[in-house]
């Protein structure tokens, strides 16, 4: 695990770093070290090539030990690399130990979950993790194995990677020295796995994550240095400020998505991750419920789940966010959505969705409710719907970008807005992003709150303001709104421009 890319820095997880009974780091614990690329064109380059990133990550346990090479080009093929430190050309890295410090068959089993763990991590990218050393072709390599005097390095040292542009590049060698990991059974894999996906993702150009597009810790992220949760780190699909201690800006940019970069460098690959486990406890099925009834399900999965998702006769009322991470990883935890008050009455077929960070989805059986009475008629339902079976249900959405709506179920993106004269089914925007909107040559996005916006026509008049007619979530026109607040301020700046 490595610190930033412009400077060689040595940075300790714990200021207290001590070692256990056999001598080892305990997990989480010792110095992550990252190395500047050579100033010398000739060192640090070698063979690598940004664009032509191998899909292949080697990694060697070394039996019977590594002979490392220093110095010259940094090639995985030969194991030559500049990372070792002394007068010495050549090193010797020991082989993999077990957690009993055995190697050979008797760390067989230890090191099959490391593998299959690299493998879960790496799952949803075309990348291929092997620990059979490929022939003919180029490829990453981790080396996991040793402890770091073995490279006349420090023996704090869990890990290095030696430094890369904010391109992908191929050929490199990283280090895991997993005989200097202390530990037992699982939490000594997850710590090993953890190291290895943070050091070979830096060559494909990641940096540290710090905290997520809401604030939250990136610790159940591999490319974190945070230490506030634990259990197995996946690279998530998130937008993320960088930094070891405390927040800065990513070295390749402002911010960062682990998933999406790995994406855009291997391809999309099959998740070996499950979906998420999911049961609906209440209310019970066939019941009448009341109008402050809430929905109560429980969920797991081994990535965690982000969100789920209330569904109400076809159409989404509420969702409620996954549960914290804690020091295993994010616990099977109960969820309580509540029905809004602005669900009509009527039967009411409830459908509940739990997703992980990558959209694995699993969708509950449906369960049967009635609150009140049945609809007879359209009338007692919200703006837009129709009653039938005594259900109260919006049709599935057709009006696209520009169409005028009346309620924001008819619109595929699920935001009607407009002024007091006209709605149009438009789109959430970002504001200064020339393509935020889907058909940028005909719309522009126009500010409705600070730094976010709609899709609003090119050059239309918006009248008194932008946002004082808007569908809200039952269906019916809400005016003003959230955004009346905004109007004249919105009609100055865009008079201005």
């Amino acid at each position: 695990m490595i610190a930033r890319l412009a400077t060689l820095t040595v940075l300790a997880l714990t200021t207290n770093a001590f070692a256990d009974v056999a001598g080892r780091l305990e997990p989480g614990q010792g110095e992550r070290v990252f190395l500047p690329p050579s100033e010398d064109p000739g060192l640090g380059e070698g063979v690598s090539h940004a664009g032509t990133v191998s899909k292949i990550i080697y990694l060697e346990r070394c039996k019977g030990g590594c002979l490392i090479t220093k110095g010259g080009l940094d090639d995985a093929l030969t194991l030559h690399s500049t990372i070792p430190k002394g007068n010495a050309t050549e090193f010797t890295l020991a082989e993999f130990e077990n957690s009993a410090g055995q190697t050979g068959a008797a760390a067989d089993a230890e090191w099959a979950e490391v593998v299959k763990c690299v493998r879960e991590v790496y799952s949803p990218f075309a990348a291929v993790i092997t620990d059979v050393k490929p022939v003919g072709t180029s490829y990453h390599v981790n080396v996991v194995a040793g402890v770091a005097p073995d490279l006349g390095l420090s023996s704090s040292i869990l890990g290095i990677s030696p430094g890369v542009s904010c391109a992908p590049v191929d050929n490199r060698i990283t280090y895991t020295f997993a005989n200097a990991q202390g530990g037992t059974g699982r939490n000594r894999v997850n710590h090993l796995c953890w190291t290895i996906a943070q050091e070979t993702a830096h060559t494909y150009s990641l940096d540290h994550s710090y905290a997520f597009s809401d604030q939250s810790s990136a610790c159940n992220d591999p490319m974190t240095y945070r230490s506030d949760c634990g259990g197995q780190k996946f690279f998530r699909n998130d937008g993320a400020t960088c930094g070891e201690y405390q927040p800065r800006p990513c070295d390749c940019g402002a911010s960062q998505n682990a998933h999406l970069t790995l994406l855009a460098t291997f391809g999309p690959g099959t998740p070996l991750t499950a979906p998420p486990t999911l049961s609906v406890t209440q209310p019970a099925p066939n019941a009448q419920i009341a109008a402050s009834t809430a929905v109560i399900a429980t969920a797991y999965s081994q990535r965690g789940v982000k969100t789920l998702e209330l569904w109400l006769n076809g159409y989404k009322w509420g969702t409620a966010k996954g549960a914290g991470f804690g020091a295993d990883g994010q616990p099977e935890s109960s969820y309580s959505i509540p029905i809004p008050a602005a669900v009509p009455d009527g039967v009411i077929d409830i459908v509940v969705k739990a997703k992980d960070d990558i959209d694995a989805t699993t969708t509950s059986p449906t369960l049967t409710v009635t609150k009140g009475a049945p609809c007879v008629t359209e009338a007692s339902c919200a703006a837009g719907q129709q009653c039938a079976n005594g259900r109260c249900f919006w049709d599935a959405p057709v009006g696209v970008l520009g169409d005028e709506c009346t309620y924001a179920q008819y619109c595929l993106s699920g935001v009607c807005q407009g002024t007091a004269d006209k709605q149009i089914c438009t789109e959430q925007c970002i504001v200064g992003v020339a393509d935020s909107c889907s058909d940028p040559a005909a719309y522009e996005c126009l500010e409705t709150s600070p730094g976010k916006g709609v899709c609003w026509p090119k050059g239309e008049d918006t009248g008194n303001c932008l946002g004082c007619a808007t569908s809200g979530p039952g269906g019916a026109a809400a005016a003003p709104f959230a955004f009346f607040a905004f109007g004249l301020a919105f009609v100055l700046r865009r008079r201005r421009r």
